[in-house]
């Protein structure tokens, strides 16, 4: 298994896997290829990390960047992180974990942010697992919509 920055080629596979990862959670995805390739390739606020075998994606970290107001130090997410089924419990999440680690030091950050669903006890399992500090004092987020 590699670890890479993603590239234009591995945009149709990476669409294919936000898909199960939206299903996943109940959700459907709508973002175009067209769309994914300008968050990811001609935006300085996100990238993808993917964890190949060969030809074939089994994982990716989407990041994204943003910067903390009262600091001005940067930030980066870990706003997905997808490891195909039959690759789970190998150290795929690991590896890309690791990779974004490596991507923050590089920018700067101080560190790194990753959430789950609140019944997704698998991952929050493997998160602790692999020693990441649960935040407990974030308090609670809010959602407003858009439009009305």
């Amino acid at each position: 298994m590699k670890i890479s920055q993603a590239t234009p080629q591995d945009l149709p596979q990476i669409h294919a896997m936000i898909g199960a990862l939206s299903a996943f959670h109940g959700d459907t995805a709508t973002i175009t290829l067209a769309q994914l390739e300008t968050a990811l390739f001609q935006s300085e606020l996100s990238m993808a990390l993917v964890a190949r075998e060969g030809d074939i994606l089994v994982g990716y970290a989407g990041l994204n960047f943003t910067i903390t107001l009262h600091t001005g130090a940067p930030r980066i997410d870990i706003h997905h992180l997808y490891v195909a089924q039959d690759h789970r419990a190998k150290g795929v999440g690991r590896a890309l974990i690791a990779a974004a680690k490596t991507v923050a030091q590089a920018k700067g950050a101080r560190g790194l942010t990753i959430g789950t669903d609140p019944d997704n006890a698998v991952s929050q399992a493997a998160y602790r697992a692999m020693g990441l500090e649960e935040i407990t004092d974030a308090g609670p987020r809010f959602w407003i919509a858009a439009s009305d």
